[in-house]
């Protein structure tokens, strides 16, 4: 049954945007982290931003704990078409020194929004969002982005 499970959640991932893990404290803590463009296709005259949806949802059976350096809990970059970092959404923000501590329970999940510029996008060219928790790169998801 257990390897059921594990098939189906990397069936999942190989249909594309999402992340499945195995945690090495929690045998079952497979993780579904997903990405998400309120339109991932848009006229670039008409935004000078866009939002994004990211979520991380526990699908195993364990109570699954995120342990954080500060208050930040989400960090979303913007890729050019060549790679590069174009934009990092911690960047002019101001988080709380304190580590903190996120209890996600099974099969419940976390979601965030947030927005991502368009000033330096150019028509026609493809830009890759990525989202993840930081310090939890087994929550890594990614959307493209296709301003026209």
């Amino acid at each position: 049954m257990r390897c059921a499970g594990f098939a189906a959640i990397l069936a999942l991932c190989l249909s594309g945007g999402c992340v499945a893990s195995r945690d090495a404290d929690a045998r079952d803590a497979a993780l579904l982290a997903e990405l998400r463009a309120e339109t991932p296709e848009f006229p670039l005259a008409d935004r000078r931003e866009t939002k994004l949806f990211f979520s991380v949802r526990n699908l195993s059976g364990r109570q699954r704990q995120f342990d954080f350096p500060t208050g930040q809990h989400l960090e979303v970059t913007l890729r050019g078409p060549d790679g590069q970092q174009i934009f990092l959404w911690s960047e002019d923000r101001s988080f709380a020194p304190e580590g903190t501590a996120v209890l996600v329970n099974p099969g419940e999940r976390l979601e965030f929004e947030a927005a991502v510029p368009t000033r330096d996008m150019v028509a026609g060219r493809v830009y890759l969002a990525e989202a993840m928790l930081p310090g939890h790169r087994d929550t890594l998801a990614t959307v493209e982005l296709r301003p026209r």
